[in-house]
């Protein structure tokens, strides 16, 4: 818990003292705002009409574990009061920021220690993270859209496809269908591909390069933070999470060092080229050639 040994969330006037739940409650709320991240509502915004609908229209306690579960993760995000005014589609909500830490300057490693994970309070750092991941394909950042979970299901079975060995790591299969789709002309408006990149975001992808033409496809990086996030958002066991780093960070290294291997290759190749250059132009190709003078204006 915070340092704060009870701390309070003020919603529409009202000071709700905040008691220490179970994961569960955090697990349903997951399961009510996960799908909704990119619907256009700030976050705040979306947990505070959750938890205005459920005082109100439900008539739930203030003490009731899934409301304590929304307040927490407002909590964890630096606020400490909202207040949603109006009816139906002109409500609006407006919120508070306070001076406690949350999550605001926090490492997200330490977001995700085994208490805040055992008692649901990671479920801020998890949405903000699966909220706001890009990933990085041929050079450029490409947002990772949440997307219909019926969708998703689909595409996850395209992906189950292509384990053909229970073996490897599932982000290589999930790779190898957003490479495949590209390679068939998928651009980033493809329902599918963005399921697909969705799908390998939450193993952990963090970096692709595609070549279409040659149809080849390399990961260049693996996120923590996204391997924490999806973790937490899936129900792992909190006892699994050193294991969620563990594989983040092997997979990370694998791929850098394909990539080193990878760079020394397009060297060696590169100067094996300019000898043969250097060779057919008379010139010895164990000397390196001359550098280039700049041309220099004659002056008149």
């Amino acid at each position: 818990m915070t340092s704060e040994a009870a701390p309070t969330f003020t919603i529409n006037g009202s000071a709700v003292p905040l008691v220490p739940q179970a994961r569960e409650p955090f697990s349903w709320l997951a399961s009510q705002v996960y799908r909704h991240l990119h619907d256009g509502a700030p976050l705040p915004a979306l947990l505070g009409m959750l938890a205005h609908e459920g005082l109100t229209t439900q008539s739930l306690p203030p003490q009731d574990a899934r409301i304590q579960a929304i307040l927490w993760t407002l909590w964890q995000l630096g606020l400490t009061g909202l207040k949603v005014e109006g009816e139906g589609a002109d409500r609006k909500v407006t919120w508070e920021r306070g001076t406690h830490a949350g999550i605001n300057g926090t490492p997200v490693a330490d977001c995700f220690s085994a208490e805040a994970i055992a008692d649901g309070r990671a479920m801020a750092a998890a949405l903000v993270v699966a909220g706001s991941r890009a990933m990085h394909i041929n050079g450029t950042d490409v947002k990772v859209h949440i997307n219909n979970l019926e969708l998703v299901k689909a595409q996850a079975a395209e992906v189950a496809k292509r384990q053909a060995d229970p073996s490897h790591d599932p982000c290589m299969a999930a790779s190898r269908y957003v490479a495949e789709l590209m390679n068939d002309g998928a651009g980033p408006e493809d329902l599918r591909l963005r399921a697909a990149i969705e799908l390998a975001a939450d193993l952990g992808v963090r970096a692709l390069f595609v070549d279409t033409v040659n149809r080849q496809l390399r990961i260049a990086a693996f996120s923590r933070e996204a391997s924490l996030a999806a973790a937490f958002l899936q129900g792992v066991p909190v006892e699994q999470f050193p294991a969620v780093l563990s594989r983040a960070d092997t997979l990370h290294k694998a791929a850098e060092d394909a990539g080193r291997k990878l760079a020394e290759q397009m060297t060696a190749a590169q100067r094996a080229a300019g000898g043969v250059v250097a060779a057919k132009a008379g010139a010895d190709p164990a000397k390196p050639a001359p550098a280039a003078t700049p041309v220099r204006r004659r002056r008149r």
